[in-house]
């Protein structure tokens, strides 16, 4: 609620000058620019003048605020000046100037009724200025109070009326709109304009600033970095001429103004009505599969990657590389100054504040020996833009799937959650369930086969030497496609780092489909591994001379005792006995291998 620093005297004296306040309210921005504020300030205004002793002390003003359901007591300035009221910070006898009952309030005749006392009876005067009359404390006889009530009643009855014409009107524009397939004239997407005939056309240059955000938001690019693009550039927002009309609208791009197009589906030519089924009502700007592509993407960085990402866009791990040793995040610790200014970049664990053992990695090398042998990355398709792909299509189709599960899972969410705070409406939410849930699953299966393809083409690519390491451009832009690109295949990485041993540094690769790849990596040349091993013990790489296996097969057996022996030695519970379990069985494997 608004609070008014106003009036900070308790008592008054008989030399202190009639003091008043004028509370000025209207219910639309679009009253706003009419008349509504000139009208109400010129009768104020009027009698005061007719009242030479009276100063006007504060001007309260609701603008765009309706008394219809008492949101200007609830949050608005009328709330501030009745809790005023009631700390005693209004001095008996002040004049609280309205046009007419109406502007205090429109709800029923009882509940305005409370608010008209509360404030006569507080010693406060008001006056209605449309026709004069003064409402004082203990004047009130029992024909100025009914007069009072009736006006109450027929306001709230007005609008009553007012508001169900225009649910009428809407309904039946709603449903004619969904006969013909159209849209709903009178308030199209902003990039959207009504010609003569209330035929939509587009506003070309809105249409280019949309497109662009969708496709700075796929290709990895944060909501803030979006609207300072935005920003810096001088692109005005898409309905700044409302914003100039509204109270406390920001005339630039800000993170909300963004989020707000790229979650709006009318992009893709779908109106959603408040009640009912959508429909497609207007002409699509952005595709579908890009609309849940953005989806997918701000929801990975979400879930991943969020903060800023400095203007070098060093880290592509960042939410995804994590410590074996606890498990928690891996982020860069940039240790360059003045006097070091190449000083190599470290991927050290956030649990190193908790006291964490793991030994932080050079991230060239990291990144070097991740985009070398972990093939699933098409460098080629996203720096060369080879979009017509087989390769690319898959992971397009994908990260519009994964888009489109994360927003039928929000709407799941939202049905569960009015369950929770309503179990009268489980009936009508019930069906809603099953239907929603059957479209998660339907793409849950389509995400599965996609994967399968996927997997399939890069084996066929891996087989005919088609993929070959290609170095990543130091371009940010070019960066943040590549991050976003390994998000939708990689789940997550774990880092391993002895520096006991030249054997001690590996990464495992958890891939979304659930496969594995473990690199065990050459320090020293980390485009020339010692071994990758695939998900299921299958060596893809091994050492080139007997020796280099042999050493490097006893360090891997001394490393996996040692696990064992910790295991044996901290496990407590069934979860932690079965962790147990699965290092013995690695050991096994290994042997095997």
């Amino acid at each position: 609620m608004k609070k008014l620093d106003i009036l900070h005297s308790h008592s008054y004296r008989e030399n202190v000058e009639t003091v008043a306040i004028s509370y000025l309210r209207w219910s639309s921005a679009i009253q706003g620019e009419g008349d509504s504020l000139r009208r109400q300030t010129s009768k104020t205004n009027e009698w005061l003048a007719a009242h030479p002793n009276v100063r006007l002390a504060h001007e309260l003003v609701d603008a765009g605020v309706s008394a219809f359901k008492g949101k200007n007591v609830k949050d608005g300035a009328l709330g501030a000046f009745l809790a005023a009221i009631q700390e005693g910070r209004i001095p008996k006898g002040t004049y609280l100037l309205v046009e007419s009952l109406d502007r205090i309030s429109r709800l029923t005749p009882a509940e305005a009724l409370a608010i008209f006392l509360q404030i006569i009876n507080s010693g406060v005067n008001i006056v209605t200025l449309m026709d004069g009359q003064e409402y004082r404390a203990g004047q009130l006889d029992i024909s100025t109070l009914i007069i009072s009530i009736t006006k109450m009643a027929m306001a709230h009855e007005e609008v009553v009326k007012r508001s169900e014409r225009i649910r009428e009107s809407w309904v039946g524009r709603t449903k004619k709109a969904r006969e013909k397939g159209k849209h709903v004239p009178g308030n199209p997407p902003s990039w959207l304009y009504e010609d003569a005939n209330g035929n939509l056309q587009e506003d070309d240059a809105k249409v280019v600033i949309v497109q662009r955000i969708f496709d700075l938001c796929i290709s990895g690019v944060g909501l803030n970095a979006i609207a300072q693009t935005l920003n810096e550039a001088g692109v005005p927002p898409l309905s700044l001429h409302k914003r100039k009309s509204i109270k406390n609208r920001s005339n630039f791009w800000t993170v909300t103004s963004v989020a707000c197009i790229l979650r709006y589906k009318a992009v893709f030519g779908e109106y959603h009505p408040k009640h009912g089924e959508p429909w497609i009502a207007f002409p699509v700007i952005v595709p579908k599969e890009d609309f849940y592509r953005a989806e997918a993407a701000r929801t990975k960085r979400h879930n991943t990657a969020r903060g800023r990402n400095g203007k070098h866009y060093h880290n592509l791990f960042k939410g995804i590389a994590k410590c074996s040793v606890c498990g928690e995040s891996m982020t860069i610790k940039n240790g360059r100054n003045r006097r070091s200014p190449n000083r190599p970049l470290q991927l050290k664990c956030v649990g190193g504040i908790n006291k964490c053992s793991a030994k932080p990695w050079n991230y060239d090398v990291f990144e070097t020996a991740f985009m070398s042998f972990v093939n699933e990355i098409d460098l080629n398709t996203i720096i060369h833009g080879g979009s017509g792909s087989t390769q690319d299509k898959i992971t397009t189709d994908l990260q519009s799937l994964q888009g489109e599960r994360s927003n039928l899972m929000k709407v799941e969410d939202s049905y569960l959650k009015a369950i929770d705070e309503d179990r009268e409406v489980e009936p009508i939410y019930r069906e809603r369930i099953k239907n929603n849930r059957k479209k998660i699953n339907a793409i849950i299966e389509r995400i599965k086969a996609l994967e399968s393809d996927r997997n399939r083409v890069q084996a066929e690519r891996r087989a005919s030497n088609e993929l070959l390491p290609v170095e990543i451009p130091k371009d940010a832009t070019m960066r943040k496609k590549v991050a976003e690109h390994i998000r939708t295949i990689v789940d997550s990485v774990t880092l391993k780092r002895d520096s006991s041993s030249k054997f001690g540094s590996s990464f495992t690769v958890h891939f979304a489909g659930g496969a594995t790849r473990t690199v065990h990596v050459d320090y020293t040349n980390a485009k020339k591994p010692y071994a990758v091993t695939g998900a299921h013990g299958g060596v893809d790489i091994i050492p080139a001379d007997k020796e280099t296996a042999l050493d490097m097969r006893d360090y891997m057996i001394g490393d996996i005792t040692k696990e064992i022996k910790w295991a044996i030695d901290n496990a407590r519970t069934d979860e932690q006995r079965e962790q147990v379990r699965g290092v013995i069985e690695k050991f096994g494997e290994l042997i095997k291998t």
